[in-house]
C-alpha cells in the first residue's frame, strides 16, 4: 500500500513538473515577443495598447476605481514582501527547506530581473487619463511580475500537496485570479499598458518554471507527510527462525 502511494506521488510530481515546463516555455515565448515589440516600437503594439487603455478608461466606475485603487496600493513593496514571506513559510512548513529556498530564490531573482529589464527597455509610462502616478519605467510591470512570481509559486505548492482535488483546484484558481486582478489593476489605474502587464506576467511565470525545473532536477522535495511515511516504513521481517533461549 505504501509503495502504491509513493508511486502515485511520483506520478503526480512528474505530471505537474511537465505542466510547469510547458507553461514556462510558452511564457518565455510570450515574453520574448512582447520584448521584441516593445524594443522595436512596433506601431501595431502602440496602437493596440492605446485602444485598450481608451476602452478601459471609458468603462471605469466608482466601485471599480475604489476597488482597483486599494488593491494596487495594498500590493506595494510591503505587501509583496508579506505575501512572499507567507508563501515561503508555507513551503518551509508544508514541504522542506528546499521548497522554501526555491520560493525565496524565485521571487528574488524575478524581482531583480524585472528591475534590470525596466532599465534596459526604458519605456515611458502612460501620461493621459492616469488615476495613480508612478515614477520609473513601464516595461515590464513589476506588480504583474511579482504577482506571477508569488502566486505561481503558491500554485505549484498547492497542486503538490496531498489535499483532495476539491480543495487543491479551487485554491489554485483563487491564486491565479488574484494575480490576474493585480495585473488588471495596473491597467485600470493607468500605470501601465497591456503589453507591460502581459510581459510582467510572462516574465514571472518563466522564472517560476525555471527554478521549479532546477530544484526538481538537483534538489527534489516532497510533502512532509510523505517524508514521515517513508521514515516510518516498517522493516521487512526475516523468515529465519528465532534461536531458542535456554
Amino acid at each position: 500500500m505504501l509503495k502504491m502511494r509513493t508511486l502515485l506521488e511520483d506520478l503526480l510530481n512528474n505530471r505537474y513538473k511537465s505542466l510547469s515546463l510547458t507553461i514556462g516555455a510558452s511564457a518565455l515565448v510570450i515574453f520574448l515577443l512582447c520584448a521584441w515589440l516593445v524594443g522595436s516600437h512596433a506601431p501595431a503594439l502602440n496602437a493596440n495598447d492605446a485602444a485598450l487603455r481608451s476602452l478601459v478608461n471609458a468603462h471605469r466606475t466608482n466601485w471599480g476605481t475604489a476597488f482597483f485603487t486599494h488593491l494596487t496600493l495594498a500590493y506595494n513593496s510591503t505587501g509583496t514582501t508579506i505575501i512572499a514571506g507567507f508563501v515561503t513559510l508555507v513551503a518551509l512548513l508544508g514541504f522542506s527547506w528546499r521548497a522554501g529556498l526555491q520560493v525565496a530564490l524565485t521571487v528574488a531573482t524575478g524581482s531583480w530581473l524585472n528591475h534590470y529589464l525596466k532599465s534596459l527597455f526604458q519605456r515611458p509610462r502612460p501620461t493621459n487619463d492616469v488615476l495613480m502616478h508612478y515614477g520609473g519605467w513601464s516595461f515590464p510591470s513589476a506588480h504583474a511580475a511579482l504577482s506571477a512570481l508569488t502566486m505561481g509559486s503558491l500554485v505549484l505548492l498547492i497542486l503538490r500537496t496531498k489535499w483532495p482535488t476539491k480543495y487543491r483546484h479551487p485554491l489554485a484558481t483563487l491564486a491565479v485570479v488574484f494575480a490576474l486582478l493585480i495585473g488588471f489593476s495596473r491597467l485600470y489605474v493607468g500605470a501601465h499598458f497591456l503589453s507591460d502587464v502581459i510581459g510582467g506576467w510572462a516574465l514571472g511565470i518563466t522564472v517560476v518554471a525555471f527554478f521549479d525545473a532546477l530544484f526538481h532536477r538537483f534538489l527534489p522535495y516532497q510533502v512532509r507527510s510523505v517524508q514521515r511515511a517513508k521514515r516510518r516504513r516498517p522493516r521487512p521481517r526475516s523468515n529465519r527462525p528465532r534461536a531458542r533461549r535456554y
